[in-house]
């Protein structure tokens, strides 16, 4: 049963078998994760086999599958034996052909200089690893623990053994029946020395204290630094300790020690974020204040005035924004493709507004994994409606004459973009046997539900938004107004670059610890937070398209229609900078890399331009058709 929405109540009764299940190997230095049985792990007695519960953990790269350790609830065991791998002498001398032995030194080898991590999962919870060595215990947190490491000569070693601690709480009001509150790992070294005996089975000879017959100790440092640590050679066996710890802890808190583990994941650094980005947007109301109330009231009592003639003659050969009366509102180039992105950049919001709300009513517990993702594609399918319905209204207000048109411009636009992107980084993850390649069937799932789902909600949308228009408060006239010289500074190019800037320093800190978690696997919890960035990004960017729009209207330039979209969308341009910046942080120099998360951050880019773009397009909508509805109409 569920006791919110995305929070599981797994619980086990005592000596009942609680799984524990492995993901796919992850690494910061390649960001390729890659299946857990790539290297020559022990697998488990049957087949392995996958745990895959939704699209969303296929889209996250996740690869979970079982395992050969038996744990069971509140069952201590000592020094259990998992298997032997040869790992072969490849180094001791040269040679022609590896033997598989060598081959499993060679691959473990590269892993571990790649800095390649292990994931495990027991009931959904990932381990708190925690490593000791002469200087003390170093705590790896629940990023994946490492495979093993170097000496000082550079000559590998292997963590063999494990020491498995989980805490347990036992429900309120069952007898018997317990649930997992946290799941941590001590890895050790341990160079056991082992025999075959007679019936084939593996017999530690020298064994640890642990590892003695019916020991209750728990192996430890002391034991392990007496038996020397494992190299990465020759035959090497795998143990593991279980203990159960009764724990105070709720299930519903059990997320607590995993979520605030460093200072990033405390609330005042993000309520920083947010202070920031509300002093800027603040910052930016006052300006938007001084400069067009008060400048706007001087031209409202100027035009609303009781004119003579010969000021009337005179106010023919006035300039400003007035002069534009008949043209601002006149059908712009390209209205189909506008009314198009603007509709999308709407679907893309609300699907964002959504998501965020899915997130905080739990849909995004990490109890369930992929749930977000899942909540995500189904937003956007079902915000087609919306999609649809703004695009087709717009298109309609420009006097376009087929919304079909529109409608399908709209439905196969951004996703005929983004399946081609995505197609092409998931053939590279193919090529390179990464667990971020989607298989075929997801693919058709996520076709299907494109083609068969959202285009039709887009149509139908479209079908209610052809109904309607925008109401335009002036005549529009058919001869346009001859376009002034503009200065430098209103270039489209460079007011595109500068304009973004405002609105991405509103919102760059918490964007910096949404990099942090989805490139390196931290946990993402703040989104009440997220939702107060999204709103600050979304007022900084119809404040400085506002902005904008007025000046380009003071030089007597009425192609705002677009100007409004692209300077809304600008933060998106800083966002991608700020991508490569981070990508370069990283110092990952792997082919394969490069095409996924530049082909991720792209898709993100674009999707962050459409809908602050679309915002700041309705925002100078809105902006002109106040001051023009509020002045008398010359003639």
């Amino acid at each position: 049963m569920d006791f919110f929405p995305g929070m599981g109540l797994n619980g086990f009764h005592e000596g009942e078998v609680v799984k524990l299940k492995v993901n796919a190997l992850t690494s910061m230095k390649t960001l390729l994760p890659v299946s857990y049985y790539k290297l020559p792990f022990c697998k488990p007695g049957g087949r392995i086999r996958n745990n895959h519960e939704n699209l969303g953990e296929f889209l996250s790269g996740d690869s979970i599958s079982n395992s050969p350790y038996v744990l069971k609830m509140k069952k201590n065991t000592r020094c259990q034996q998992l298997c032997t791998v040869s790992f072969g002498y490849p180094f001791m001398k040269k040679k022609t052909v590896l033997s598989d032995a060598d081959q499993n030194n060679r691959d473990v080898r590269r892993f571990m200089k790649k800095d390649y991590h292990i994931n495990w999962l027991i009931d959904n919870l990932p381990p708190i690893a925690r490593i000791q060595n002469e200087e003390g215990i170093e705590t790896v947190g629940s990023h994946g623990f490492p495979i093993g490491y170097f000496d000082e000569s550079d000559s590998p070693h292997i963590y063999n053994h494990v020491n498995i601690v989980l805490d347990y709480h036992e429900v309120e009001g069952l007898k018997n029946f317990f649930r997992v509150v946290k799941f941590s790992l001590d890895l050790l070294s341990i160079k056991h020395k082992s025999v075959k005996n007679a019936e084939g089975h593996t017999v530690i000879n020298t064994p640890i204290a642990s590892c003695a017959d019916r020991s209750k100790q728990r192996t430890n440092y002391e034991m392990a630094k007496l038996a020397g640590p494992q190299r990465l050679s020759g035959d090497v066996l795998f143990t593991y300790d279980v203990e159960w710890k009764e724990s105070d802890v709720s299930f519903a808190h059990r997320w607590d020690v995993y979520l605030h583990q460093t200072e990033r994941d405390s609330t005042g650094v993000h309520w920083k974020a947010v202070i920031n980005g509300f002093l800027i947007i603040m910052t930016l109301f006052f300006v938007i204040t001084e400069l067009l109330i008060r400048a706007l009231k001087k031209d409202f009592a100027r035009y609303n005035s009781v004119a003579t003639e010969g000021e009337i003659e005179e106010a023919k050969e006035e300039t400003g924004w007035k002069l534009l009366h008949a043209d601002v509102f006149s059908p712009p180039e390209g209205v189909l493709f506008l009314s198009a992105c603007v509709g999308t950049g709407v679907q893309i919001l609300l699907m964002s507004v959504l998501t965020i709300f899915c997130a905080l009513i739990g849909f995004a517990s990490p109890n369930y994994r992929g749930r977000l993702v899942m909540a995500l594609i189904f937003n956007y399918e079902l915000m087609g409606l919306a999609a649809g319905f703004v695009a087709a209204q717009l298109y309609k207000t420009f006097t376009g004459k087929s919304y079909q048109k529109c409608a399908a411009a709209t439905a196969l636009g951004f996703p005929c973009i983004f399946f081609t992107v995505f197609f092409i980084m998931n053939i590279t993850a193919v090529f390179y046997e990464s667990t971020d390649a989607v298989p075929f069937l997801q693919i058709l799932l996520l076709l299907f539900l494109w083609l068969c789902v959202s285009t039709p909600l887009v149509f139908l949308g479209a079908y209610f938004g052809n109904r309607m228009t925008i109401e335009i408060p002036v005549n529009t006239s058919t001869i346009p107004t001859k376009i002034q010289d503009q200065p430098w500074h209103m270039l489209k190019p460079f007011a595109f670059l500068i304009a973004g800037l405002i609105p991405f320093s509103a919102c760059f800190l918490e964007m910096s610890f949404i990099f942090q978690s989805v490139w390196a696997n931290f946990h993402y919890h703040f989104f009440y937070m997220l939702f107060f960035v999204l709103i600050i990004l979304v007022l900084a960017s119809v404040e400085i398209s506002i902005l904008h729009t007025y000046f380009l209207l003071c030089n007597e330039d009425h192609r705002w229609w677009w100007s409004s979209f692209f300077i809304g969308g600008s933060a998106s341009i800083w966002f991608f900078l700020y991508s490569g910046y981070y990508f370069y942080t990283l110092r990952i120099n792997v082919f394969a890399t490069y095409i996924l998360y530049f082909g991720y951050t792209f898709l993100a880019s674009l999707s962050i331009f459409l809908f602050t773009g679309a915002a700041g397009f309705f925002g100078s909508l809105w902006f002109n058709k106040k001051i023009y509805g509020s002045i008398k109409q010359m003639v």
